[in-house]
């Protein structure tokens, strides 16, 4: 998933001749997303289902936040799921998100005995850049938390490098996900250890399927087994997480198979997945906050109506 700054998405993809167009077929969707990932392996499976219900959806690898926002709003792709779309929102696009993805996934990590806010003081941080959502989570986390502490702030782009950074000293601390914090723990056991669980004290939206209000309307067969399929699938997981590293060991060739199990666990632990299906507007609110607090406020965005549609999903719960 992304972590660039928030982006200004070009007027001409928001007037009239970027407008999303009905697809022929109800049941055909192309859905954008930056690539696939631990967080996105449910919806790797619920789009396997989708298919074999007769739903034609084509998932499109596009990378960073830039190429998803504009592949949104020039109509190239029906449904995304970036909770940074708000920013298109903002800007005028018509889009709305319906159903959750998965929560915030990332930690601050330190060597051992750094274990507090103020312990940071003086000590090497990395993150992504100072704009990116890895690095909003530190800085508003320092600045909330302890605002006299200045921690030494390094810029270190790629959640890769960093890692490598912490794994050869040349970081004291950084903010990883989930994944990431597996894979230190195997290289490098007792040797670091969570200072904030963001998971737990920031749980704001990280992915959330988004499409705009035509395609809704035009499509509610789609959308109502997009829903009730993934809310499927986020129950199945947690009762069995062998599904995900099944799915994770087809389409995550890079990472280690004998590391992926415990990279699994991590991600149901935390249950970043909602099984109520979200966006609650509390997460929502949150989310709204925290983007509005990254030194690029919203201009027209400012509560949970201005950006979700739960018609559909409340629907399919009231029929659970």
């Amino acid at each position: 998933m992304g972590t660039g700054r928030k982006t200004k998405v070009h007027a001409a993809c928001l007037a009239a001749a970027c407008v999303l167009t009905t697809p022929t077929l109800a049941a055909e969707a192309t859905f954008g997303f930056s690539g696939w990932a631990v967080g996105y392996l449910p919806t790797a499976i619920a789009i396997d289902r989708l298919n074999e219900m007769g739903h034609e959806v084509d998932a499109v690898e596009l990378g960073g936040n830039n190429n998803q926002l504009q592949a949104a709003a020039t109509g190239n792709v029906d449904i995304t799921a970036i909770a940074q779309v708000m920013d298109a929102i903002d800007q005028g696009f018509d889009t709305r998100f319906f159903l959750a993805g998965n929560s915030n996934e990332f930690l601050l990590v330190a060597r051992s005995g750094l274990d507090s806010c103020e312990s940071l003081e003086g000590q090497a941080l990395g993150i992504h850049s100072v704009g990116s959502f890895v690095g909003q989570l530190a800085l508003q986390w320092l600045a909330a938390t302890c605002p006299e502490t200045n921690a030494n702030i390094t810029v270190i782009e790629g959640s890769d490098n960093r890692l490598a950074a912490l794994v050869a000293g040349q970081l004291d601390a950084s903010v990883i996900d989930l994944q990431d914090w597996a894979l230190l723990q195997q290289a490098m056991p007792g040797a670091f250890e969570v200072t904030s669980d963001y998971t737990k004290t920031l749980p704001i939206m990280r992915a959330a399927f988004a499409a705009p209000p035509a395609f809704i309307e035009a499509n509610p067969e789609l959308i109502e087994d997009w829903i009730t399929v993934h809310l499927d699938v986020y129950q199945e997981i947690y009762e069995n997480p062998q599904l995900l590293v099944e799915k994770g060991l087809e389409v995550l060739g890079e990472i280690d198979p004998e590391v992926l199990p415990q990279i699994v666990d991590a991600f149901v632990a935390a249950e970043i997945w909602p099984v109520d299906g979200g966006p609650t507007d509390a997460s929502v609110q949150a989310t709204i906050d925290f983007f509005d607090n990254d030194g690029e406020p919203f201009e027209t965005i400012s509560a949970p109506a201005d950006v979700v549609d739960r018609t559909i999903l409340d629907a399919v719960l009231s029929s659970r």
